[in-house]
């Protein structure tokens, strides 16, 4: 929901401010400024702010921020509608332009609490007071920092956008772009502004583009950790979560769209109508990271599907660069196998619907234009085998589903081209949707674990599967989350869309998540967990004989020694799996190891056998 009376200052104002003059930050530091041809100064604010400020707090924000209507400083391609940066992140990591579609592997960390947080370009700054924040509204600091990862794994789910959480070492925040070992190239934190100021505020990717801010790092207002904001637990905590990947979004190169219609998680206002990334955004993120197959642009990266015989592919939120996106971008491929005769047909739709957009130049102001998303290009589709074109499917024109209905295809490797013949005369980005259906059977849902994480052994660790994934197959929904935590093969966590563990020893676990739907059919997703700070395997071997058991217990407790043989005990039972803790934080026996084995292949038949 959002207000909106006149005086109402958007959730996320900050775009270019118009200013008579040098304009001054609340503590008296320069922004960064840029000049129009008209001779004024134009300054950017990456600064988002609330709703319900009164007119007096308003004119207080323009007084001490700068905060005066904004306005378009630069020359944006109006046909692309979507607004972003001229840099964006590229690679493994490195700043290059924007439009270019290519997939980008970001870290990210956690600064500690008491290290120097704000941009002195943008606000005041001081010291980092997120975690303690997140402990009080969350009641565990993985926990809350948890609904941080689902806000960036929204993006993750529709764009070439990884994520990878490392070490922080605590250096104050900064405009930094090297990729660094001690540090990640996003870094999280926050400190109190007060409730008459930003919710929070989000570097752009480079100092040196358009916006002159750089490095993609977050401040968030830690004032707004009240019940109104952030510890609104509502649709799973959408308020933060929603204020998180909105910022998200301008560190990694997006501008605000209007209008203010509760459509676009850019808007100036804070919106709660819908669940993080949206049309807009998604559009955006396959322009200048690709969608998440991003790098399928040619045959020998073609996609590969596996075997399909009792399979049907249903992708959603594709997308192609337009017809002559840059290094191929302008197709897309995709490889499937044949074991037996099997009838199959592609369907590829154009999608993104007709929409109203525009830059922001004042609150929710600014020149708009309505957007043909379905028609910005012209998709054909091609079913090939290994050495040429089988079938083609293009005659429908820009807008027009593809259905290209193949027959009985006999056993083979097969391949999907789809490609954007062009012209892009509404704009460059056409989203599409892919249905590659075999003998009529069912597609199998979506897993999101969320994002690579690390987390301190000893502590309670936290997943959540049931925001990002999601059923493919019409009519179906998740009716199951199960989880192997311990990365053994074996899915111990059943039925839960939200566990919490315990590691007790050092190392990286590679956490899969499967989510079942009502027609039984089942999807995975595989996330690496780093645990630190606990006690390694070697080390409790207390006795030398290469194995940790009640052997090495007793000879801690013939030590003397209560902490050492709560140590071994943690490491011991780490050879069951992770330590099971229930809401209070208290263990829970996990289970027996046989009848999660059987529960686990019973599964595995049921779904094997699932009528479709």
């Amino acid at each position: 929901m959002r207000q909106s009376h006149f005086l109402t200052l958007p959730a996320c104002a900050g775009a270019l401010a118009l200013c008579a003059g040098g304009a001054l930050a609340r503590d008296g530091a320069r922004l960064p400024q840029h000049a129009d041809g008209w001779g004024r100064t134009l300054v950017w604010s990456p600064m988002c702010f609330p709703e319900h400020l009164t007119r007096e707090q308003i004119e207080a924000l323009i007084a001490t921020t700068s905060l005066l209507p904004p306005t378009q400083a630069f020359a944006i391609d109006e046909a692309e509608r979507y607004f972003v940066d001229t840099l964006v992140w590229t690679g493994d990591v490195s700043i290059g332009s924007s439009g270019r579609a290519q997939r980008a592997a970001l870290t990210y960390s956690f600064p500690d609490d008491g290290t120097t947080w704000g941009l002195s370009a943008v606000s005041s700054t001081g010291p980092n007071t997120l975690n303690a924040n997140l402990v009080s509204t969350f009641g565990d600091l993985d926990r809350g920092r948890e609904f941080i990862r689902q806000a960036l794994a929204s993006w993750r789910r529709v764009s070439g956008l990884t994520y990878t959480e490392v070490a922080d070492n605590n250096e104050a925040m900064n405009q930094s772009t090297t990729r660094s070992a001690s540090r990640g190239d996003i870094r999280i934190g926050g400190r109190g502004f007060g409730t008459n100021s930003f919710l929070a505020y989000n570097a752009f990717p480079s100092a040196s583009g358009l916006a002159g801010v750089g490095g993609g790092d977050m401040c968030i207002n830690t004032s707004f950790f009240i019940g109104s904001a952030f510890n609104n637990s509502t649709n799973s905590y959408r308020y933060f979560r929603n204020t998180v990947a909105h910022e998200h979004g301008h560190g990694t190169g997006n501008i605000h769209t209007v209008p203010c219609n509760d459509t676009k998680l850019m808007e100036p206002f804070i919106s709660t109508a819908f669940d993080a990334v949206q049309t807009d955004e998604i559009r955006g993120a396959g322009r200048n990271y690709g969608d998440k197959f991003a790098g399928n642009h040619t045959k020998a990266g073609a996609i590969k599907l596996k075997t399909l015989n009792n399979k049907s592919v249903r992708e959603r939120w594709l997308s192609t660069n337009g017809s002559t996106g840059f290094g191929g971008t302008s197709e897309d491929w995709f490889q499937f196998k044949l074991t037996a005769a099997r009838a199959v047909t592609i369907t590829v739709t154009p999608n993104g619907g007709s929409y109203t957009n525009g830059q922001q130049s004042s609150n929710c102001s600014g020149s708009t234009s309505t957007v043909n998303a379905n028609a910005a290009g012209d998709l054909v589709v091609e079913l090939r085998d290994a050495t040429s074109v089988l079938q083609t499917s293009a005659g429908g024109g820009p807008g027009v589903t593809e259905v290209l209905s193949a027959g009985t295809l006999p056993a083979e490797t097969y391949f999907v081209r789809v490609r954007d013949q062009g012209p892009n005369a509404n704009q460059t980005v056409q989203m599409y949707s892919m249905d590659l259906v075999v003998a009529n059977k069912v597609s199998w849902p979506v897993a999101i674990a969320g994002l690579s994480k690390r987390v301190q052994a000893n502590t309670n660790a936290h997943f959540i599967g049931d925001i990002n994934s999601y059923a493919t197959q019409p009519g179906r929904t998740i009716t199951a989350y199960d989880w192997d935590l311990d990365g053994d093969g074996v899915f111990e966590t059943l039925n839960t869309p939200r566990p919490v563990v315990q590691y007790t020893t050092n190392g990286t676990r590679n956490v899969t998540l499967r989510v079942k739907d009502s027609g039984n059919k089942t999807g995975t997703d595989v996330i690496a967990v780093t645990v630190f700070g606990g006690m390694l395997a070697l080390e409790a071997d207390l006795n030398g004989d290469n194995r940790v058991d009640f052997a090495d217990v007793a000879e801690a407790a013939d030590r003397g020694d209560p902490a050492l043989v709560a140590s071994v005990l943690r490491s011991f039972g780490e050879d069951l799996g992770p330590v099971m803790v229930g809401v209070d934080g208290l263990p829970i026996a996990a289970p027996d190891p046989r009848d999660t084995v059987a529960r686990h292949e019973a599964a595995m038949e049921a779904d094997a056998g699932a009528a479709d």
